[in-house]
């Protein structure tokens, strides 16, 4: 889409921006799924903030353009949408000038000192960089409460916050549940790769000579913050994604353990060694935020079976985050994949699978495969 300076190209029930800070890509991605749908029923145009990833060794983040990772059209299609740089270069100016650029928040947050200070909306890293690669600087904190974001009529908040006043709602942190709510999930299949991902990754495949056919990823989520993370968990309750495995409701009566948190090699070697016999495959595909285990998967696997254990190594000018997409575009092509049931990082990957009705299964969670739980008009 093409945008001038004509009246016409400006949105009259206004604008809804916010700073996607909340960890990193699978966090930032669940969240977003609320927010499409804030923005919607407000009936604002969605203002698609840039991606924050957070490169080894700096210390401050880095902050990546929507469409570098995901086409624009297909959210298009679901509500109204402009890239930030777009909104930034072409409309900002026009109808939130400096001197009026208001940040909203629930309520005034405690600085060091425990005094109540606003919004504080810049303060610390990945807040200020990312408003700041704007070059924006607010002029007034609007503390909302208590109004909230999952919302099914706009009536409350177009009254209180009506575009003609507020033509931009930039809220300081997403304003989307974490984990995202079960009436949310059918969005995902909006969230399509960009011709800049999909064409590395179909690089990759090919310069290894493998198709998706015949390929089973595996994603281990194995970092030592993770192992951590996995020492809160309480049977009773979800943690981070495991809704997608448990149910929301825990209606699928599976008790949230450690093997399925944080499996051992020898439960990650037994259910991966299944999965092979099952489904043949001749390329093995691993995904992992710690150890990929490549040397120990060829030792079991490699000459048994026939099967090419192979894992995406990043060339030196690619960053991290991007190399993730590598990793989650395989996990979702791929046509079988076993994830990881509370990781953010393997929901995001599970539900591209569930567009394209692919069977997805989980660490520690025996005889359950589940795809497209989810059927929504949306």
């Amino acid at each position: 889409m093409h945008y001038c300076s004509a009246d016409d190209d400006i949105d009259p029930n206004g604008y809804l921006m916010f700073c996607p800070c909340m960890g990193r890509f699978g966090n930032q991605a669940e969240q977003f799924l609320g927010v499409v749908s804030f923005a919607r029923t407000l009936n604002r145009t969605l203002v698609l903030p840039h991606w924050i990833e957070y490169p080894p060794y700096s210390a401050t983040s880095t902050q990546i353009p929507f469409d570098r990772y995901f086409q624009v059209e297909p959210l298009r299609a679901y509500t109204k949408v402009i890239l930030m740089k777009d909104f930034m270069v072409h409309l900002a100016e026009k109808i939130w000038p400096k001197g009026k650029r208001y940040v909203f928040c629930y309520t005034a947050q405690m600085n060091e000192n425990n005094e109540m200070k606003g919004c504080r909306a810049k303060d610390g890293n990945p807040f200020g960089p990312f408003w700041s690669h704007f070059n924006i600087e607010f002029d007034k904190d609007v503390f909302y409460e208590p109004l909230y974001f999952e919302i099914i009529r706009p009536d409350a908040w177009n009254a209180k916050y009506p575009a003609a006043e507020y033509p931009v709602l930039a809220f300081s942190g997403p304003p989307g549940s974490f984990p995202a709510l079960e009436q949310n999930i059918p969005l995902a299949k909006y969230f399509v790769y960009s011709d800049y991902i999909r064409n590395k990754a179909e690089k990759f495949l090919k310069k290894h000579k493998i198709v998706p056919e015949a390929l089973l990823a595996l994603h281990l989520r194995n970092g030592v913050d993770f192992e951590r993370a996995c020492g809160y968990i309480n049977g009773k309750s979800n943690f981070f994604a495991s809704a997608q495995c448990l149910g929301f409701n825990l209606e699928k009566g599976i008790e949230l353990t450690n093997a399925i948190c944080y499996p051992s090699e020898d439960q990650i070697f037994k259910q991966t060694e299944a999965e092979i016999e099952n489904t043949k495959p001749t390329v093995l595909y691993i995904a992992a935020d710690g150890d990929h285990m490549l040397g120990k998967f060829e030792k079991r696997f490699a000459k048994q079976y026939g099967i090419k254990v192979i894992k995406y190594t990043r060339s030196a000018d690619q960053s991290e985050g991007e190399a993730a997409h590598m990793d989650l575009y395989l996990l979702s092509v791929a046509q079988n994949a076993i994830v990881n049931c509370p990781s953010t990082f393997s929901a995001f990957a599970k539900r591209q699978r569930d567009a394209n009705n692919k069977l997805t299964q989980f660490w520690g969670v025996e005889h359950i495969s589940t795809t497209n739980e989810f059927k929504s008009d949306l």
